[in-house]
């Protein structure tokens, strides 16, 4: 990052991205516009070039497809909203910041890109967590600095972290405090955060229910006899799948985690 992007970041209290972090950032949006998509080149080629050989009305084309607008915009505006930064007000010293970076890299493996007297920039990496890992920035000002965890940008398209992006932040907070307090490092077993709390309830019960719909909607593409209506629906079922594989195999890893501290 150079200073122009910092400078950016300071004003607007917004993340920066390159275009390509930008589109995959933003991936979601377009995959699930996949089929509305293909809907307007269906209808396209039935009013203007005469083409179209499936079996279902324009309208029909049509009624099918808006719904999926609805999920896209939504999506689109969670996704903006995570490029926000959180400020933190608190003093501390170069030496301060620097041993929490250390304890902080250490606690949850974190791979450091960049670490200057302007910003920090590092990775977690993939762990079989359900995350395909995080990009954390942070922004040092002069009370304080502004944080930011989000799934990385420079890996597979997710727009889920299962909890990392918030436990990354409060970890460096966490342990910014204890350096500043003079606690030493602690080795604590932890459980992971309670897969069954009122937040993840919420979550699952508009989650899995959009999931059926969505795979639903993937069947009947997929019926359509249409090439692409075929290789829309087995897109979007094929995304969807994944994110319940991975809740399940989250509330599964819990679950033996919990056992394994409770012997």
């Amino acid at each position: 990052m150079n200073r122009d992007w910092i400078k950016n970041m300071k004003e607007t209290g917004r993340l920066k991205l390159s275009f390509w972090q930008t589109v995959n950032h933003y991936f979601i949006v377009a995959f699930i516009l996949l089929i509305p998509i293909f809907t307007l080149i269906s209808v396209f080629e039935i009013y203007v070039t005469k083409t179209y050989d499936g079996v279902r009305s324009a309208d029909e084309l049509l009624r099918f497809s808006l719904p999926w607008i609805i999920p896209a915009i939504a999506f689109f505006f969670i996704q903006k909203f995570r490029l926000r930064f959180k400020k933190i007000t608190i003093d501390y010293t170069d030496e301060e910041f620097k041993e929490t970076v250390e304890r902080t890299a250490k606690e949850l493996e974190w791979t450091i890109e960049k670490n200057n007297k302007t910003y920090l920039r590092a990775n977690r990496p993939w762990n079989w967590t359900g995350s395909w890992g995080e990009m954390i920035t942070i922004i040092r000002l002069k009370d304080g600095f502004l944080t930011n965890s989000i799934c990385d940008p420079d890996k597979w398209s997710s727009v889920a972290s299962f909890g990392w992006n918030r436990k990354n932040i409060r970890t460096f907070i966490k342990n910014l405090n204890d350096v500043k307090n003079n606690i030493p490092v602690q080795v604590i077993e932890e459980i992971q955060e309670n897969e069954w709390s009122l937040k993840r309830i919420g979550i699952r019960l508009l989650m899995y229910p959009l999931s059926a719909i969505i795979i639903t909607a993937g069947l009947i593409a997929i019926y359509s006899s249409t090439i692409r209506g075929m290789i829309a629906g087995i897109a979007v079922i094929s995304f969807v799948s994944i994110w319940i594989y991975a809740d399940i195999k989250m509330i599964i890893k819990q679950k033996k985690a919990r056992k394994h501290y409770n012997v």
